[in-house]
């Protein structure tokens, strides 16, 4: 699997790289398939509300994070440099439209270079099978 494919593992010494909707991979059937999940688009719609207006929401497993612009849009923020990612956000972009919004990209997306392996073997079980809810850290504490 191809890594850094934006930015070829380089941050810019006069700003950053982004990403624009041309950019993003075609998607296959099954892609399609996964991007009309009911639970991804129904949790998509619920994050596009208006008193939603303001939040973000890290996907970690996804490798990227979108931040409620109102309006009915989603805008991705950040977005971890590698060919899983990518495909990651074409999925969501179709999942969002389906729930009545819009996915804004370039000029607001910073892609930042993915370093190291644990980053990328993290992300190759990508899709949406993990649905797009973001990844929570369970609250409490451990107990002896």
């Amino acid at each position: 699997m191809q890594e850094n494919t934006l930015t070829n593992g380089r941050f810019t010494d006069t700003g950053y790289v982004t990403i624009y909707s041309e950019q993003l991979p075609q998607l296959s059937q099954g892609d399609l398939h996964r991007a009309a999940n009911p639970d991804s688009v129904a949790f998509m719609a619920d994050f596009l509300k208006k008193d939603q207006a303001g939040r973000y929401s890290w996907f970690d497993n996804l490798g990227f994070t979108l931040q409620n612009a109102g309006a009915g849009v989603l805008r991705c923020i950040h977005l971890v440099d590698h060919e899983g990612a990518l495909l990651n956000l074409a999925i969501v972009k179709v999942t969002i439209e389906l729930a009545g919004g819009q996915l804004e990209l370039a000029p607001f997306t910073v892609v930042r270079p993915m370093i190291g392996e644990a980053q990328g073997a993290h992300m190759q079980g990508n899709h949406a099978d993990d649905k797009t809810a973001p990844a929570v850290a369970p609250a409490g504490m451990e107990v002896a």
